[in-house]
């Protein structure tokens, strides 16, 4: 399987727009103590203005990280920043309701929004867009694209009946929308029958496609083997439930084929004793 970027959407405007005034924030902070600096400079120096080489040297200690007030001004807009970026990924999801569906299958494990994850025992929510491209690659732009529509079509059937405020809440619990990620599920596990071969696959593509971490805490977090089954464990964790239960593994057989469904079965045999193995 090619090792492609994680694919990526324009974000809605008013995404854009806070994304924008977030930066604007940071460079108005910035520019504002470069100014500060300059003035203490010339305080020191009793003048009224500033030779090019004493401004240089302002702005060199600045850009080097080493004026001790910059990384105050960092932390505070990062945190402006990245509300932004969430912002923008859930109006992404909004717009694409299937992948909102997907990352709900695996929400339990995500670290709680504004704590730092911890490695093997919660997922930073930067894996949520890396995810997402690598099932797009698993399942494939066209059957993905098909799913999507289908799934937008049931967000605003639900909408009809529930309204704006009710319609995410129900479509989480739609049987429609449980066979929509059922579907994809049953596609991808033959995708997953060498767990080992695939774990270290997921470990390296997500190496290569999480965004960045901009804070010491998100830094010191790695996507590792126990991610990876917090990650995967996730998403096939409902569908093992409802193999459990007799009328619906019932149900499954009857809409995949006993092949398909003995082909999950063993993969998530498989899962389980590659958890044990490599988490213990």
């Amino acid at each position: 399987m090619s090792d492609k970027k994680a694919p990526t959407t324009k974000a809605p405007a008013e995404a854009q727009a806070a994304t924008y005034q977030s930066l604007n924030r940071l460079t108005q902070e910035t520019l504002g103590l470069f100014i500060r600096r300059a003035t203490d400079a010339m305080s020191r120096s009793g003048t009224t203005e500033l030779d090019a080489s004493a401004l240089q040297h302002i702005a060199d200690r600045m850009a080097g990280g080493k004026d001790p007030a910059l990384p105050k001004v960092y932390e505070r807009n990062w945190s402006h920043l990245q509300q932004s970026f969430e912002q923008a990924f859930y109006a992404r999801m909004r717009k694409f309701p299937l992948e909102r569906l997907l990352v709900a299958t695996f929400e339990q494990s995500l670290a709680t929004r504004g704590q730092a994850a911890v490695t093997g025992q919660t997922l930073s929510r930067r894996v949520i867009p890396a995810t997402i491209g690598a099932l797009h690659q698993m399942v494939g732009p066209d059957l993905f694209n098909e799913y999507e529509e289908r799934s937008r079509q049931l967000v605003e059937a639900v909408r009809t009946l529930e309204g704006d405020g009710g319609a995410w809440d129900k479509l989480y619990h739609h049987p429609q929308a449980q066979i929509l990620v059922n579907d994809i599920l049953v596609y991808i596990a033959r995708y997953f029958t060498d767990v080992p071969k695939r774990r270290q696959w997921l470990v390296g593509y997500m190496e290569r496609n999480l965004p960045t971490a901009k804070d010491a805490a998100e830094q010191d977090w790695v996507f590792e083997d126990a991610s990876f089954h917090l990650l995967v464990g996730g998403l096939y964790s409902s569908l093992a439930r409802q193999l459990d239960d007799p009328a619906q593994r019932a149900r499954h057989v009857k809409r995949y084929g006993p092949e398909n469904i003995a082909l999950v079965d063993d993969v998530l045999a498989a899962l389980e004793a590659d958890r044990q193995r490599v988490v213990g």
